[in-house]
């Protein structure tokens, strides 16, 4: 079993270097790699991961999959080879890694200073319209621990500050909100996968997502779908200015981080995934009264 399963693992390492794989070709390999399933093996892992970029089939699982292999390599004390297997991907197999539900070009390849310019600009757009956005989410890891836009990303994360104090009120001014920076030409549409993301015009080939943040009459801060009340008023504002991107971040950017991706945040990890069903979860409610917003 092991020879032939360093066999198979060659045998993908070479192919994807190779034309185009065919959709019946990545079945046969798929399915043998399935045969041989080692999750603690890195080579297997590396396989697995590279036939899935070549094809660009099964992102979300292919991203847990990276995280994963990220964190063991970091207990191994291996997380080079980690890395040189993700520029091996990038530089010399010119593949791009998944990122949420699919391949796309990240950052990592574009003039970032002219997306951040953009995104000032943008702010500019948007504070005229009477409006608190903020940096968010992937954005706001960016500015706050490579003081630049992550290489892996693909979007810019925002969130804007309503004036509800409640969830009921809070959904019927998202509604609200939504529609109208749709009529104004400045957004497109709310996600038909979240049901709440506003799509904004994008900068570039990059997606810009908007998503609903108040503050309840507790001074508890709620930012969908990451922070449900374990944040204060005190702890978002008043805003920090980022001179860089032109972005507003909140007043203590460490603790909003931890809050969405944990303890570790200052560990680069391309591979991380967002916990939706905890978030959806916690946001129950506030789901429920979108749902009559827009019923």
């Amino acid at each position: 079993m092991l020879i032939a399963s360093t066999m198979l693992i060659e045998r993908v390492r070479e192919r994807v270097q190779g034309e185009p794989i065919s959709k019946s070709e990545y079945q046969e390999l798929f399915d043998a790699l399935e045969e041989v399933r080692d999750p603690r093996d890195p080579a297997w892992v590396q396989a697995w991961i590279v036939l899935n970029c070549a094809t660009r089939n099964r992102a979300f699982g292919t991203q847990r999959l990276m995280s994963r292999y990220n964190k063991q390599s970091r207990k191994r004390g291996t997380i080079d080879e980690y890395n040189e297997f993700l520029r091996h991907i990038q530089d010399d197999l010119g593949f791009y890694l998944p990122n949420g539900s699919a391949y796309t070009e990240s950052f990592r390849t574009a003039d970032v200073g002219a997306v951040m310019q953009k995104c000032g600009e943008l702010a500019a757009t948007l504070a005229a319209l009477g409006l608190d956005v903020f940096a968010n989410s992937g954005t706001l890891l960016g500015i706050v621990r490579e003081g630049t836009l992550l290489e892996h990303d693909n979007d810019i994360d925002l969130a804007v500050l309503l004036d509800a104090r409640t969830e009921a009120d809070a959904a019927q001014e998202w509604i609200a909100l939504c529609d109208r920076l749709i009529a104004d030409g400045v957004a497109v549409e709310r996600s038909s996968w979240s049901k709440v993301t506003l799509k904004m015009q994008k900068i570039g080939i990059f997606g810009v997502d908007l998503f609903p943040a108040w503050i309840d009459a507790d001074d508890k801060l709620f930012v969908y779908p990451h922070t449900c009340g374990n944040m204060t008023r005190a702890q978002l504002l008043p805003f920090d200015l980022n001179g860089a991107t032109g972005l507003q971040i909140p007043a203590d950017p460490e603790v909003m981080l931890v809050r969405n991706y944990g303890d570790d945040w200052r560990v680069p990890n391309a591979g991380w995934t967002f916990g939706w069903k905890v978030a959806n979860e916690n946001f129950a409610g506030f789901l429920a009264e979108i749902e009559k917003a827009i019923s």
